[in-house]
């Protein structure tokens, strides 16, 4: 164990020394928050507010204020996501880098089990994505207190919590797999670019998936963005949309939280959170396995 942690105390001390690998982990999360600010979110709120004008009775200014606020966690569901993604990919950026000076061959010739290799640079990567992650979190809660959102309780920010471990998680482990197959630094930044520019597509952030054709859809349930951002919008969303459909029929609900992604359904049957929750680690698990698979077999061609 002596190896493990020193070898995540070297890569976690690595990653946070270079301000600009920090602040590109955080740029998607800026693109999307320049977004939603700008276009997105009026688009949103706006397709939640027009059935409700035929609704008698209803507090217009309520309404467009709950909205907002429907809106915005929505959108932070989506930033926490994609957040854990991009902030595990520059955590591996210096991986990529050791593997070009030969550090990482000195690593991996070392006596040490290969999987307690992989679970050093997972962890190391996991542990930098959660505190990113409640760095995010704090940073949206105070930018919607500034718009006058109530905030989470207690027992909804345990819940966030450990939502943000098990995504972290999930990358990790996803984006170790993939920088074991990385040669060089500027295909690694390519595949950096990639998932800036997708991830927000893939977690039905840019757009909700009730504007989505239904073959997309399909698509978009084969990769784990979508179910990270929907079980943190289940999580998230419940208390404000308790108040806001409060004395409405269960079906205009159960239809706006399908179109924006908040209940997923797989063979026509509805996910729980926990189904959610375990596909994600079910995902995380695979690509550990596949990534200590392909490090033995780089050991036996060391050899």
């Amino acid at each position: 164990m002596r190896q493990f942690w020193a070898l995540n105390k070297r890569n976690l001390k690595i990653y946070f020394r270079d301000y600009s690998a920090v602040f590109f982990s955080f740029l998607s999360v800026i693109i999307v928050i320049v977004l939603t600010v700008f276009f997105l979110g009026n688009v949103a709120e706006n397709s939640i507010l027009e059935p409700l004008k035929m609704v008698p009775g209803r507090n217009a200014a309520e309404d467009a204020q709950a909205v907002k606020q429907i809106v915005y966690l929505w959108t932070v569901a989506g930033i926490l996501t994609i957040s854990a993604a991009s902030i595990t990919h520059a955590f591996y950026a210096n991986m990529i880098k050791d593997r070009k000076d030969n550090k990482l061959n000195s690593i991996l010739v070392m006596p040490i089990n290969r999987n307690l290799i992989v679970l050093a640079f997972v962890f190391g990567a996991w542990f930098a994505s959660v505190i990113m992650g409640i760095v995010t979190l704090v940073i949206t809660e105070i930018i919607g207190l500034i718009k006058g959102f109530e905030l989470f309780s207690a027992a909804e920010h345990l819940q966030i919590l450990l939502l943000i471990c098990v995504n972290s998680f999930v990358y990790s482990s996803i984006m170790f797999f993939f920088a074991t197959l990385g040669k060089s630094e500027s295909a690694w930044g390519a595949v950096g670019i990639i998932i800036g520019t997708l991830s927000g597509f893939f977690g039905g952030i840019y757009l909700a998936v009730g504007n989505l054709n239904e073959n997309i859809v399909r698509v978009l349930k084969c990769f784990p963005f979508i179910y990270g951002t929907s079980v943190f919008r289940e999580v998230m969303l419940k208390g404000t949309e308790d108040k806001f459909f409060a004395g409405l029929p269960g079906e205009i609900r159960e239809g706006v939280d399908a179109s924006m992604g908040t209940s997923l359904t797989i063979f026509e049957k509805e996910l729980s959170g926990g189904g959610k929750i375990g596909i994600l680690i079910l995902v995380g698990i695979l690509f550990c396995i596949l990534s200590a698979l392909i490090l033995k077999v780089g050991k036996r061609k060391d050899r």
